[in-house]
């Protein structure tokens, strides 16, 4: 081989081997030190990216991205399903300027299953913290997420299966809420001064929207703690276990608009220090009580418009300006 062949196969070589695989990969990385030139790296450990945004477009379906170290890591739009996770003791941040009416990270896809772990949403005026209008799951895991005044911290339609665990949301219009056939079980989060209602699930359709509340906390928000609501033709079920409502316009609310359905059951937990402790208003409307402390608040129990309220004997009901309004039903246990 001549010298000039010689120095094109070396020149070559050298190209290969200095240019960075364009490969997507499984798990990738965003850093307060990254650039999302890395891309380039597939925003691998050793050449993190600087956003999530750019980290998504390099992660296969079904990856992860992980947030080496703390920083804002901008807004998104997720396509695929992919877990986004922050390293223990690292602060993830997504802040939404006040500008215009933007959320945090939307979530549009038929079919994708999405982890959300260790991340703060933050808004200026933005619409939402996390928005789900398409999905097949979402599962919100130690998240912190507020200030999102023009909406709602979470909201999700559809039929998609909803977790919310061990998160705190404050600050917000409403702090979640889930419509449209979502399943949503939330479990030891706090929703909490909220200028509209804390979580809430709703239907105008056919849809059935199912939540289950579970050592969880709506404390000072402006509207309902835990709220059910239907209308039109729209059905929803609501369980809340151990868990309580405290400093509320009202704690906990079943009620039906025009016609649909509301099945909701409260046990085993506190209601407390609200402007009504839990009511039951509209027919089609159905609660039933066992096992709660309601104390304080201006109305107790109150039934209202042929909403049906039973309860199994075992309340304490007690210290409330008024115990007790319209019908109450009482059953025994089995």
């Amino acid at each position: 081989m001549n010298r000039k062949a010689l120095l094109a196969v070396s020149t070559v070589a050298a190209v290969l081997v200095a240019t960075p695989a364009l490969a997507t990969s499984t798990r990738t990385y965003v850093s307060n030190g990254g650039s999302d030139a890395n891309a380039t790296f597939s925003c691998d450990f050793a050449h993190p990216c600087r956003t999530f945004a750019a980290a998504l477009a390099q992660t296969t379906a079904g990856g992860e991205i992980l947030a080496i170290d703390s920083s804002g890591y901008g807004r998104l739009v997720i396509d695929r399903s992919v877990s986004i996770l922050a390293a223990p003791g690292a602060y993830a941040g997504i802040g939404v300027g006040a500008a215009g009416n933007a959320t945090g990270i939307e979530i549009a896809t038929a079919g994708v299953d999405v982890v959300l772990r260790g991340l703060t949403l933050t808004g200026q005026g933005g619409n939402f913290g996390i928005g789900m209008t398409a999905g097949n799951s979402l599962f919100v895991e130690n998240c912190v997420i507020s200030d999102f005044a023009g909406g709602a911290g979470i909201m999700a339609g559809g039929s998609a299966w909803v977790r919310v665990i061990d998160s705190v949301i404050r600050r917000n219009g409403t702090g979640a809420a889930f419509t449209g056939g979502a399943h949503v079980l939330v479990s030891g989060s706090r929703f909490l001064n909220n200028s509209g209602n804390g979580v809430e699930a709703s239907s105008d359709s056919v849809d059935m929207t199912r939540l289950s509340v579970e050592r969880s906390v709506a404390s000072g928000n402006g509207g309902v703690g835990f709220l059910a609501s239907s209308k039109d033709t729209g059905a929803a079920q609501m369980a809340i276990v151990d868990s309580v409502a405290e400093g509320n316009g009202t704690g906990v609310l079943a009620e039906v608009q025009n016609t649909g359905s509301v099945e909701a059951s409260v046990a085993d937990s506190l209601v407390a220090a609200n402007g009504n402790g839990i009511m039951v208003s509209g027919a089609g409307a159905k609660m039933v009580v066992g096992g709660n402390a309601v104390t304080k608040n201006g109305l107790g129990l109150g039934q209202a418009s042929a909403g049906q309220l039973r309860s199994d004997g075992t309340n304490s009901v007690n210290d409330n300006t008024t115990e007790t309004s319209g019908t109450v039903s009482t059953f025994g246990r089995m």
